[in-house]
């Protein structure tokens, strides 16, 4: 509870801090996402890919990231926003990989729980090898299929989202068009992937 109040009266302190150097919201936007929120990028998708990843390489890269932002905001903040990007997730891999490898790894039994409940794709080679071979054959299938899947799924989003655009606008003709291929990507996505997630999310 201490951290958490700690933390937020930081935050606010440094907010108010930075509304004296802010010359307009998209400026201060621009910020936020391409080199603040950029911190967070590297290690949130390593988790999911990575086996050696652990919390410690979350908290090390995410701060890492977060303070390279706050550094670049400081003393470079005309720079372009790709830089800034560049910066925050470079410094946040760098973190990551560091905080990772200079803490223990997880325990064997909770990254096999943790893999055969989630199955991710990726780095995950000492613990795949760990797993009954039928087991394996099992998870590889899945993974197959939820990459077949990508195919229906990817279009099926911008479809449901030009759908609901088409009756904003009331723009019925394509409207018509839409729901036909709505209803086909979504009767894909249930025989190709839905229907078997029943019968697979279960450990063993």
């Amino acid at each position: 509870m201490r951290h958490s109040r700690w933390s937020s009266i930081i935050i606010v302190v440094l907010g108010l801090l930075f509304t004296l150097a802010i010359r307009n919201i998209n400026e201060i936007w621009g910020w936020i996402t391409s080199s603040l929120g950029a911190g967070l990028l590297i290690p949130t998708l390593a988790r999911w890919y990575w086996w050696r990843m652990n919390g410690y390489g979350f908290a090390a890269g995410t701060v890492a990231g977060m303070v390279a932002a706050v550094i670049q905001r400081i003393f470079l903040p005309a720079i372009p926003e790709y830089y800034a990007f560049i910066i925050a997730t470079t410094s946040s891999l760098l973190g990551m990989v560091i905080g990772t490898y200079l803490s223990k790894p997880t325990p064997d039994s909770v990254l096999l729980e943790f893999y055969k409940r989630t199955r991710p794709f990726g780095f995950w080679k000492p613990v795949r090898q760990k797993l009954a071979a039928e087991k394996l054959e099992e998870i590889n299938k899945e993974n197959r299929r939820d990459i077949l899947s990508t195919f229906f799924a990817v279009p099926w989003q911008v479809v449901l989202f030009l759908t609901g655009m088409a009756v904003i606008m009331k723009r019925w003709d394509e409207f018509a068009w839409l729901l036909v291929l709505l209803v086909a990507l979504s009767t894909g996505l249930y025989f190709n992937w839905f229907r078997h997630l029943s019968q697979e999310v279960h450990v063993d």
